[in-house]
C-alpha cells in the first residue's frame, strides 16, 4: 500500500474511515479529484476536518514539487488549522440572521464572482450543509454552471447528514463519499483478516446470506452498493502493484 496513502489524512481519520480517506488521497496522488464531492456522514466535525485536510494537502508549500501529507508547518498549513486562510479555504454557512436557517442568495452570488478571480492557491468551497433546508433551490440554481465548470484549482465539497434531501441537479454532479463508521468498518474487516479466512462464502447459499446481509449494511447508511464497490476498488489501486488495469477491474465486475 502506497505509504502517502495512509500518512495523508490524520491517523484517526484514517482509522475511522479507511474507505474514504484512501478514496480521496488516490484521487489527489493520481489527479483526478472531481470537481465536486458530496461528504455524507453523522459527524460534521470529521467531515470538516477532512475538507480542511484536502485544502492542506493541496495548498501546503512544501507540496510543490510532490503531493505528499502537509507539512502542518508552513503560513498556509497554520491558516488553515486555524480556518483563517484568505483564499484556499472557503466556508459557505447559513446566515446566522436567517429564521430558517438557509444560505443567502446574495452569498452564493459573492462566491461565484470570487471563484471568477484568479487565484494561487487550489482553493476548497465548503458547504457545511448541503441539505434544501440550507441550501435552497434558488442558491443551487446559482451554483449548478460553476460547480459542473468550476475555474482551475477549485473543488467544491458539500456536507450533509443524508442525501435524501440534496437538490438532485447538485447529486448528480458530484461524487459521493460516505463517512460512515458502519460502512467502514465492514470494510476493515475484511481488509485486516490476514488469510481472508471468513471473508469469502463456501457455497452459494452462505454468498446469498452473506450479500443480504452486506445490502442490509449498506441500505442502513444509505449507501449505494455500487458506489461502495467503486470506492473499494480505487482506494485499494496501487499503479506499483497492479500493472494491469483491465486485470486489477476484473476483480471487481464480477462483484
Amino acid at each position: 500500500m502506497n505509504h502517502y496513502t495512509i500518512t495523508m489524512f490524520k491517523k484517526e481519520t484514517t482509522e475511522k474511515y479507511p474507505i474514504s480517506t484512501r478514496f480521496l488521497a488516490n484521487a489527489i496522488l493520481k489527479d483526478r479529484l472531481a470537481n465536486s464531492y458530496i461528504f455524507i456522514g453523522k459527524d460534521k466535525a470529521d467531515i470538516f476536518s477532512s475538507a480542511i485536510q484536502i485544502s492542506k494537502i493541496l495548498n501546503c508549500q512544501e507540496n510543490k514539487d510532490k503531493i505528499s501529507e502537509p507539512c502542518e508547518n508552513c503560513i498556509n498549513c497554520k491558516w488553515l488549522d486555524k480556518n483563517e486562510h484568505p483564499q484556499a479555504f472557503m466556508l459557505i454557512t447559513p446566515d446566522p440572521k436567517s429564521k430558517k436557517d438557509q444560505i443567502k442568495v446574495e452569498t452564493i452570488r459573492e462566491l461565484t464572482n470570487d471563484l471568477q478571480k484568479s487565484s494561487g492557491y487550489f482553493r476548497v468551497v465548503f458547504f457545511e450543509s448541503s441539505d434544501l433546508g440550507s441550501l435552497t433551490a434558488d442558491c443551487c440554481n446559482l451554483l449548478l454552471k460553476i460547480v459542473e465548470e468550476p475555474p482551475e484549482k477549485t473543488i467544491f465539497i458539500f456536507g450533509n447528514i443524508t442525501k435524501n434531501n440534496i437538490l438532485p441537479t447538485i447529486l448528480s454532479r458530484s461524487q459521493t463519499v460516505y463517512f460512515n463508521k458502519q460502512e467502514n468498518s465492514l470494510f476493515k474487516g475484511i481488509s485486516e483478516d490476514p488469510v481472508f479466512a471468513n471473508c469469502f462464502p463456501k457455497d452459494i447459499k452462505s454468498a446469498l446470506e452473506k450479500a443480504k446481509e452486506s445490502e442490509q449494511y449498506l441500505s442502513k447508511s444509505e449507501t449505494e452498493p455500487l458506489t461502495f464497490l467503486s470506492q473499494i476498488a480505487v482506494a485499494n489501486y496501487d499503479t506499483n502493484k497492479h500493472l494491469n488495469k483491465k486485470e486489477f477491474c476484473k476483480l471487481y465486475e464480477n462483484l
